[in-house]
Order: structure tokens, then sequence, then C-alpha cells
């Protein structure tokens, strides 16, 4: 059996290449399906002008660019996601909406690339899941 460390960037090299397979067909089916989760996830984070968010597990941004206007103009959100694809496909639609308070980084919930305190408000929608050995 291989080491726990091992094993866990194992894990994180598979789930990055699955979801790097997925931004297209994300954007086109799972973002129109998931607008009421969005929403709710949104109605209930309750955000308000200058707080700092992260969205842990961004895919392709749409809780970040929901939340994005609700905490302008002196506040942003750092939206983290494991899958380089996906937030590319996030960064394009940041820009295309003109969204410019939304800074999007590499990164999983253990290692969140920010500093300690940075943030306000933590937004997971569909992000949270774990592997069972």
């Amino acid at each position: 059996m291989s080491p726990p460390a091992e094993r866990d960037r194992e894990g994180i090299t598979w789930q990055r290449g699955i979801w790097d397979r997925y931004p297209e067909i994300y954007q086109r089916e799972t973002d129109r399906r998931f607008v009421p989760v969005v929403q709710q996830v949104i109605r209930r984070a309750d955000l308000s002008p200058g707080q700092h968010v992260l969205d842990l597990g961004t895919g392709t941004g749409s809780v970040a660019l929901q939340a994005a206007p609700l905490v302008a103009p002196h506040g942003d959100v750092l939206a983290v996601d494991l899958s380089p694809a996906m937030l590319t496909a996030a960064q394009q639609r940041a820009r295309a909406m003109g969204v410019e308070n939304v800074q999007f980084r590499e990164g999983r919930a253990e290692a969140i690339p920010a500093d300690d305190g940075a943030v306000h408000v933590v937004l997971a929608s569909l992000s949270l899941m774990y592997a069972v050995d």
C-alpha cells in the first residue's frame, strides 16, 4: 500500500484530471441546472459590501460571479479550485461579464491559498467531497 501522502497526491491528480475535462459541459449543462442551488448559497450568505469572500471549489465561477457585485466596491472574492481548466473557464466568464473584483487561484480546502483571517465568508456550493479508504 502506498504511503498516505502519495495516495493523497494520486487522488488529487486523478480529481484534477476529471475536472479538467468538464468546463464546457459544466457551463452548458450543470451551471444551468444548479441555478437554484447557487441562488440559495448567495441568499443564505447574506453578503454585504466590503466583505472578503472565499468561494471554495469555484468550478466555472457561478457562485463567485454572483457574490462579486454584492461585496463591491471595496470587497472581493477569492475563487479557488483544484482544476486549472475550470479556473480558466471562470476567468473567461468574469472577463465577459466585466467582473473585476474576483481573483482566481488554484488550490484546495486542505491548503487554501489565502492568509489566515483574510476572508469574512466562505462559500462552498458543491465542493465538499471526501475519499473513503
